[in-house]
């Protein structure tokens, strides 16, 4: 992916994109009366939607609405574990956004909606007015979907590290200490969560480092699905690579309909039970729990089961119009819960409230998501996918063009210098 020059970035935004600055907020003093746009959340859907927003309109007023100082990335979070990478390289702050862009970050956790009032309660009793609400605060995770498991484990010993952050190091750190011939059991959850081909990519990085380190040990993968993105190309990395199929295979998998789906752990004796009854000891457990929207989403009603159904056409609420839901707390199939699908959200959106702003009509939209994993440093897969927006309402209709394995090494090295270069790019256009 390639940034966007300034000509680009006016061609598709408009002449907002000039009376900016430098691509940064208007010299003018926001009018009292002009719109307030406020953000819940400022990960990657939050931070795209405020730099684009303003990017489309040099006077509103934006405010994001974020407990943390600082964002870490999840994409790029697998090399952290397999100790090829730091936390500090996936970390970034609001200051340019705030800077550049006038958008006003407040550190706080927001609480409450009143739909009647169009405002926002936050923890610390501020109330914080707007005319359109982007709520985008990422998902969270049913963790008794595993008996015996809890948030409380994944903060301590057996951490799901699918936030990046200190659980990824405790991870990290148990891979290092993990004795000679261990086993590492990682449970890969049911659809819909995030980055899809995310804990096969850290199955491949670990095995890749025990490889070296601790040649004997052994990585399980207890799926809950029976196929998942990129398979093919996995399987002939693990065949080729790691020994997939035979008695001395550093790696296994384990689909669904063999048994691989984890129902229970054991933390005694550090086991986990699939629903075939197996039970399976491990040196180290990764268990990836089953998403939902995160509880801001859940506890102002703008769900419906797991997830917060939105209007198709530019992704407002069921139930508010003027409250609009993106990212992984999205009912947005058949997009999967990616970044890149997030910020791609934002501008559907933002472009929807600066046409009714204006008073223009709102575009018919149409999303993009551009996916990369790895299995190793020079085995890199990519997948291509477009969402058209179908009308009435209707599910986007999806169309996709995806890497499948090869024998060719240089076709191999050349995706995964895509990928490395698509996160880096990527994490540079969102906050920069």
């Amino acid at each position: 992916m390639k940034t966007m020059t300034r000509r680009e970035l006016i061609k598709l935004f408009g002449n907002a994109a000039i009376g900016t600055g430098l691509l940064g907020a208007s010299n003018l003093a926001f009018a009292k009366q002009s719109a307030h746009i406020v953000i819940v959340g400022g990960g990657v859907g939050g931070a795209a939607a405020a730099k684009y927003m303003r990017l489309l309109n040099s006077d509103v007023r934006i405010t994001i609405i974020e407990p943390q100082p600082q964002y870490i990335f999840c994409p790029g979070s697998n090399e952290v574990v397999a100790d090829f990478d730091t936390l500090e390289t996936l970390t970034v702050d609001y200051n340019t956004l705030k800077s550049r862009y006038a958008v006003n970050v407040i550190q706080d956790y927001a609480q409450e909606i009143d739909y009647t009032g169009k405002s926002l309660i936050l923890a610390k009793g501020d109330v914080i007015h707007y005319d359109k609400l982007i709520v985008s605060p990422g998902p969270d995770f049913k963790y008794n979907a595993v008996e015996g498991y809890s948030k409380e484990l994944a903060e301590g010993d057996f951490p799901a590290a699918w936030h990046a952050g200190p659980q990824t190091l405790t991870l990290r750190d148990q891979i290092k200490s993990m004795p000679q011939g261990g086993t590492v059991l990682i449970s890969s959850p049911v659809d819909p969560y995030r980055c899809p081909p995310a804990p096969y990519e850290r199955a491949s990085f670990i095995a890749n480092k025990l490889k070296h380190t601790n040649p004997t040990a052994k990585i399980l993968i207890l799926d809950s699905k029976d196929d998942f993105i990129f398979h093919d190309v996995y399987m002939d990395f693990w065949k080729k690579e790691h020994g997939l199929g035979t008695d001395n295979a550093r790696i296994e998998w384990v689909p669904a309909k063999n048994g691989g789906h984890v129902t229970k752990l054991d933390t005694n004796n550090r086991t986990l039970t699939t629903a075939s009854g197996q039970t399976l000891r491990g040196d180290v457990i990764n268990i990836i729990p089953p998403e939902m929207a995160g509880s801001f989403v859940r506890m102002n009603g703008l769900v419906k089961g797991d997830w917060a159904p939105i209007n198709s056409k530019d992704f407002s609420s069921k139930r508010d119009k003027d409250v609009y839901v993106i990212g992984d707390s999205a009912a947005a199939d058949p997009m999967p819960k990616t970044g890149y699908i997030a910020s791609n959200q934002a501008k559907v959106v933002t472009k929807a409230i600066q046409a009714e702003l204006t008073g223009k009509e709102i575009g018919t939209p149409f999303i993009t998501n551009n996916c990369v994993a790895m299995a190793a440093e020079d085995w890199g897969m990519t997948v291509a996918e477009t969402f058209r927006y179908a009308g009435n309402d209707r599910a986007y209709e999806e169309s996709y063009v995806m890497s499948n394995p090869t024998e060719n090494p240089y076709h191999r090295h050349i995706r995964a210098e895509v990928a490395k270069n698509w996160q880096r790019t990527f994490r540079k256009d969102i906050f920069s």
